[in-house]
């Protein structure tokens, strides 16, 4: 009889954990998509319109984001102001290890104007890699990152990210 309660109170618990289950694992999905639809709205968001000048006859793939941080494909959702790495870009795709770092210039512009950093005149200093924090530090919520590559031919690789705040 004790044996008999025993395995229907497994039973019992079996069945409510089971249809536990179903409930929260839609939950967790729930979350899940709602969690990418904010990165995602967010990646959006950090993207801005280019500006894209054809200068010269582009040379080489860039494929959709030449940025790379600590030489991973920069994720645009999860970028913001309080972001910290070494930037570079790139050319040739970071899924396949096939690419080569191009020279760049990096700034900020603020209600249209370029700021200028300590230590660098705007638009004069040419990078193959830089620590983003070093840049970001000088950034208020809104601004503008812009990273131009040096290289006319590789005009296809300019960026500009709107900054926000942290996620």
């Amino acid at each position: 009889m004790k044996l008999s309660r025993t395995l229907s109170a497994l039973v019992v618990l079996s069945l409510t954990v089971t249809l536990a289950l179903p409930g929260s694992a839609q939950a967790t999905f729930d979350l899940k998509t709602m969690l990418n639809a904010r990165i995602t709205e967010r990646a959006n968001e950090v993207k801005q319109d280019n500006e894209f000048v054809v200068s010269a006859k582009a040379v080489g793939k860039f494929f959709d984001n030449p940025l790379a941080l600590d030489g991973y494909p920069l994720d645009y959702g999860t970028f913001n102001i309080g972001s910290k790495g070494e930037l570079t870009l790139i050319k040739g795709s970071a899924l396949t290890d096939n690419t080569v770092q191009i020279p760049f210039y990096v700034y900020l512009r603020r209600n249209g104007t370029i700021l200028k950093l300590d230590g660098e005149e705007a638009m004069k200093s040419q990078h193959v890699k830089v620590d983003i924090s070093t840049i970001l530090k000088h950034a208020e919520p809104g601004d503008q990152l812009i990273i131009e590559p040096v290289n006319k031919e590789d005009w296809q690789a300019k960026r500009i990210l709107k900054l926000l705040g942290g996620c």
